[in-house]
């Protein structure tokens, strides 16, 4: 099955979004640490324990053709400090949301 949209990088100043991958695990586990960001009520946030199971989740709607998740990497340090997705893709219609931030 051919997985639209393709994979991708984009790079900006201070930040860069590349395909997520579970060699990003490390680095989320620490930024989900980062004080208590998964009690926020208006986002949802992964615990630092459940970011290896919340990325196979990622990936496995990749692999169905319903997601593209990405990391989000700080150029300063190379660093994966969270994630963001296509999302809801509707390939036959070139349609998706951008979201799962």
């Amino acid at each position: 099955m051919s997985v639209w949209p393709d994979l991708f990088t984009a790079e900006g100043n201070f930040a860069s979004v590349v395909p997520l991958t579970m060699e990003h695990h490390d680095d989320l586990v620490e930024a989900a640490g980062d004080g208590e960001l998964h009690r926020l009520w208006y986002t949802k946030i992964p615990e630092p324990e459940n970011i290896g199971a919340e990325i196979e989740r990622r990936l496995g709607l990749r692999a169905i053709g319903s997601m593209l998740p990405f990391a989000i990497i700080e150029r300063a340090n190379g660093k994966a400090v969270g994630m963001t997705t296509y999302m809801n893709i509707d390939a036959a219609n070139r349609r998706l949301e951008i979201g799962s931030t």
